[in-house]
């Protein structure tokens, strides 16, 4: 009865996290005319290695237990360790991927915009260009 209720704190303190990340997919993946190409896949990509990688943390923090309780009670203890290092290796990197991918899918296909306050009325970069440049008159 112990580990149901480890199981089941473990699994509500990820829950957050799980529900934003199907949220972002969905959101994501039915947002066609707003994230075009490339932009589109990257956010998808990365939303998608997110939700799996908290998907699988919260598989090994719920595995883990049982696994020292269990098939790993005859191990010495610095093989445990170990195994649990390797997970722990994979969610660094893995985490940073998906990261990365929002991230690149935040910043792709954004047209260059002229800076704050530099440009005309029609706010197109060659009239900024000719304001800017304008000598005053003597």
């Amino acid at each position: 009865m112990e580990f149901l209720g480890y199981a089941a704190a473990q699994t509500a303190t990820q829950l957050p996290t799980v529900l934003v990340l199907v949220t972002g997919l969905v959101l994501a993946a039915v947002s066609r005319h707003r994230l075009r190409g490339p932009s589109r896949s990257l956010l998808l990509a990365g939303v998608g290695i997110l939700l799996v990688t908290a998907l699988l943390n919260i598989a090994w923090l719920v595995a883990l237990p049982q696994l020292y309780s269990s098939a790993w009670s005859s191990l010495p203890a610095g093989t445990v360790a170990r195994y649990s290092a390797a997970v722990g290796v994979v969610f660094s990197l893995l985490h940073p991927a998906g990261l990365g991918l929002v991230i690149a899918g935040a910043l792709t296909g954004r047209a260059p915009h002229a800076p704050v306050g530099v440009g005309s009325a029609t706010g197109s970069v060659s009239d900024s260009r000719r304001v800017a440049t304008r000598q005053p008159s003597a």
